[in-house]
């Protein structure tokens, strides 16, 4: 549809006689409209609202949801500054019309999810015409799936009273990469998003009507890909034209149109001429009471329908004075509050303000209370009969204030600390006034910032000309000398003065330094490994630079050094004498003394005839009780069985009995002697009492006989045989 400066004269009378008539009488007589309670989420709470849950269908997409409580997916935002920011469209999450409170429909886990939240209200009896501003932002992610799976976002109003939706308050978002006013996401290349917008619902005609808004999110089909929105509603359902009455002391009037349409176009009562093409239109000085103004909106695409608002100008005899100041000069460190009292003073009584950040309107100043920067800013101003004004007010910062704090050197007691030196603040802006404080309230000063006694975090405050101010701390140091103990040391061999049972003090930031001399100019590069016994001493010095010194009177004693020559290998009865393989070779070593573990607990009886292999331990002690141990291996064989193979008991004292050479060196050996029918004729458990030839007592009969001999697990048992003969 053409916009209206281009159609002809014959459909501009025809729009003048169907639109102009009937929207005139309802203008002229319009009042201020009370909102439905908590439409626009102001209690901080979902109080009238409905919230309902589901899934989007696998099979068609359509959505299925269910009246549910539990809020689980849809999520409340306070106003906060710095404002909390969306994560993908870097948006803020609540909307800039200045409210307490917007919400969340859905969020950005997947799953096929579907949420909805609605409204649903009845227009008073005597509003024909209302409206309703609704703002939104959405956020969908992209996948590759045929239209009808995509993510989406909706919006319907629906009438109750008719049960039929109206058209011109509907539209339906899919996720494409082509949607109108959307932004590919800078944190991910498969989300789209729409920053907040403004919708107007214009609902002439409707009066005593039931009416309900519907708001959808839901994820893809699929349920792979997520879908969800933030919402707010205006708590403003006057007229959707404003401005339109003027009161005693207005020498300007602004009428402002709704907003969240595309283009503009104002024209006088008759169409003649087009007067302004932004949402406002101002008129300097007011025109008459009852003049008629017309504006045309036009939608986005597929957002709404072309339509044509008229408003009659009124007037009224109440005083009406917006008084603000021109500009506002704050502090680089603070924030400035446009809601502040002195702001407005001197305007007429019980105004209602809001603040933008342009002239049209159309951007709210979300935290007037703390304005971000410098800029101009508009604040508007309307009281019950309708009658508004729009001043802007310049915001200023004055030059960033510079306070340059060095801290000072660390002294030591008792040496005191001056924060008051030009060298604390060298750097600083000239002509600040300087103040000291112990805490970073400012709640006590500091009662001698020029003799300061003790260690703490102290606080400098600048205050320029324009009384704004800089706080910036200073670290103060202020040290007593390290407390040094220090014990002398007797030891054998190198010494070593570092340990901590030698040197402690009583700073543990304190570093410790070792001297050859009670100056400090002969520096000991080795006091963990001192050969030579002398007087040594240690520095102490903490990070303020006190410092203390102490001697450490040291001895070291000589430590013995000796050889061991390795052990010969023997085998019993042969033994082996460790004091024969001892060679000293220093005159430090009066003694030695053997021992058969390193711990030097057991001490060996016969060094000197060692019969059992095994690791044995020589220490050589000094005069000065210095010793050294050493080790060595000593190992002595088992020797070897060989019985005699005849022997004669027959009591002429020569081999009367059958003596096995070395078997008593096994004492836990068993001997066994066979017949020639294998009946065991002798057995024995060591052989501590060599075999007679006997059994039982009788002497067995001139024979070869056979034996066993099993000395122990580590031999093999030897066998042969034995003759007895006469």
């Amino acid at each position: 549809m053409k916009p209206l400066q281009y159609m002809g004269n014959k459909y501009r009378r025809q729009i003048q006689k169907a639109i102009l008539l009937p929207l005139l009488l309802l203008f002229v007589s319009v009042s201020i409209a009370q909102c439905p309670d908590n439409i626009g989420f102001e209690k901080g709470t979902f109080d009238n609202w409905e919230t309902f849950e589901g899934n989007v269908s696998k099979v068609d997409g359509s959505i299925l949801t269910s009246p549910n409580s539990s809020l689980s997916r849809f999520t409340m935002f306070q106003n906060t500054y710095p404002q909390q920011l969306d994560p993908y469209g870097q948006f803020p999450v609540n909307c800039p019309n200045g409210s307490n409170y917007s919400i969340m429909i859905g969020n950005n886990s997947t799953g096929g999810h579907a949420q909805t939240v609605s409204y649903t209200f009845t227009i008073p009896a005597n509003q024909d015409n209302y409206s309703i501003i609704y703002n939104y932002a959405v956020v969908l992610q992209n996948p590759a799936h045929s239209l009808w799976q995509q993510p989406g976002f909706y919006s319907r109003v629906f009438d109750v009273t008719a049960n039929q939706y109206i058209d011109c308050g509907a539209f339906n978002f899919l996720a494409t990469s082509s949607l109108p006013g959307f932004q590919l996401s800078p944190v991910s290349a498969s989300v789209y998003y729409k920053p907040w917008s403004p919708i107007t619902v214009k609902l002439v005609g409707y009066a005593g009507k039931t009416i309900r808004l519907e708001f959808t999110s839901h994820d893809c089909a699929p349920g792979g890909h997520f879908g969800y929105a933030y919402l707010d509603v205006n708590e403003n359902c006057t007229s959707p034209l404003s401005g339109n009455v003027y009161c005693d002391g207005n020498n300007s009037l602004t009428l402002t149109a709704p907003f969240g349409f595309s283009g503009y176009n104002w024209y006088n009562a008759d169409y003649s001429a087009i007067l302004g093409t932004a949402n406002t239109l101002k008129l300097s000085p007011p025109p008459a009471p009852g003049t008629v103004y017309h504006v045309v909106v036009s939608p986005y695409p597929g957002l709404g329908c072309l339509d044509t608002l008229t408003t009659a100008i009124k007037v009224s005899t109440n005083a009406f004075k917006l008084q603000t100041v021109d500009t506002i000069i704050g502090c680089s460190s603070d924030k400035i509050d446009l809601t502040a009292a002195y702001v407005t003073a001197g305007s007429s009584p019980d105004l209602s303000f809001s603040y933008y950040t342009d002239l049209t309107l159309i951007n709210y100043l979300a935290t007037p209370k703390q304005v971000p920067g410098a800029g101009v800013y508009y604040i508007k101003a309307q009281n019950k009969e309708g009658c508004s004004d729009i001043k802007p007010v310049v915001v200023d910062f004055t030059k960033s204030q510079k306070l340059v704090v060095q801290d000072p050197l660390p002294v030591c007691t008792p040496n005191k600390v001056d924060i008051t030196a030009a060298s604390v603040t060298a750097g600083s802006d000239a002509g600040l006034n300087l103040s000291y404080w112990k805490d970073i309230l400012l709640s006590v000063p500091l009662p001698n910032p020029k003799a300061i006694d003790s260690s703490a975090t102290y606080y400098i405050k600048a205050l320029s000309s324009l009384g704004c101010t800089i706080i910036m701390p200073v670290k103060v140091n202020v040290s007593t000398a390290p407390v040094l103990s220090t014990k002398d040391l007797s030891v054998c061999g190198p010494a070593d003065i570092t340990t901590a049972a030698t040197v402690t003090v009583n700073q543990t930031d304190a570093v410790l330094s070792f001297w050859k001399d009670n100056a400090a100019n002969i520096s000991l590069p080795s006091p963990n490994n001192i050969q030579a016994s002398g007087t040594y001493y240690v520095k102490a010095t903490n990070p303020a630079g006190c410092t203390v010194m102490a001697a450490i009177q040291t001895k070291v004693f000589p430590v013995p050094y000796f050889t061991i020559s390795p052990a010969p290998i023997v085998e019993l009865p042969a033994t082996v004498d460790l004091t024969s393989l001892v060679k000293t070779s220093t005159a430090t070593v009066s003694s030695f003394s053997y021992w058969a573990d390193s711990a030097v607990t057991i001490s060996l009886v016969k060094p000197a005839a060692i019969a059992l292999s095994g690791m044995y331990f020589i220490k050589a002690t000094t005069a000065d009780a210095c010793f050294v141990l050493d080790s060595v291996k000593v190992t002595v064989n088992e020797p070897a069985i060989i019985p005699p193979n005849i022997f004669s008991p027959n009591n002429d004292g020569i081999n009367d009995v059958w003596e096995i050479p070395l078997l008593r060196f096994y004492p836990n050996c068993t001997v066994d002697v066979y017949d020639r029918s294998g009946q065991i004729v002798y057995h024995s458990i060591g052989y501590s009492k060599p075999w007679d030839g006997k059994i039982n007592g009788k002497t067995l009969p001139v024979a070869t006989y056979y034996y066993l001999i099993k000395s122990n697990n580590k031999h093999a048992p030897v066998s042969g045989s034995i003759t007895i003969i006469q």
